[in-house]
């Protein structure tokens, strides 16, 4: 294979892959132009560096894992509809990337920025749906951090997979917080 044929989405995907069954040690470049079958030199046709390919990593990561999710949320007019619907995927989501990503977060000045920054865009998103659905504006905040630490929270267990609420418990959870 050819570098022009690759694309930067190429490599992002391979990375995502490698970042959720080896960790971030894997994310250099020698070890991913092994996994697409080209030269390292492929890689840097796309990326002026390894930081700007982590940080296009990061971004493709917040995207896959959360934008199509927030965009629905967002143009749900039913707030209690965009909130459940928000939850049950929140909830019930995978955990292996979440969670590589994370680790690379405690280790990695560039990428904890960004996580914050992924992660206070979800908070608001929450907040925003609570208030639309009559939440108090003084406890819309508190009640998103609270869902999303507890979704974070459960992510991080040793075995997430065995810690996933039914759909209907998801949904008490929503009407709790929608409460006035």
């Amino acid at each position: 294979m050819d570098a022009p044929s690759l694309t930067p989405a190429d490599w992002l995907n391979v990375a995502l892959k490698e970042l959720r069954a080896h960790g971030h040690g894997a994310l250099k470049a020698q070890p991913l132009a092994k996994a697409l079958n080209v030269t390292r030199g492929s890689f840097y046709h796309h990326f002026d560096s390894l930081e700007s390919f982590h940080t296009a990593v990061i971004a493709h990561w917040s995207e896959l894992s959360s934008g199509q999710i927030i965009r629905t949320a967002q143009e749900t007019a039913d707030p209690q509809k965009a909130l459940d619907d928000l939850l049950q995927k929140t909830f019930r989501s995978g955990e292996a990337l979440e969670r590589a990503v994370r680790a690379w977060a405690t280790v990695e000045p560039l990428v904890a920025k960004a996580v914050a920054k992924v992660d206070e865009e979800r908070i608001q998103v929450a907040q925003a749906i609570l208030v639309r659905g009559g939440a108090p504006e003084s406890t819309a905040r508190p009640r998103a951090q609270l869902l999303y630490w507890a979704a974070i929270g459960r992510l991080m267990m040793p075995l997430p997979s065995d810690n996933i609420l039914s759909p209907a418990e998801i949904s008490d959870l929503t009407h709790l917080m929608l409460r006035r």
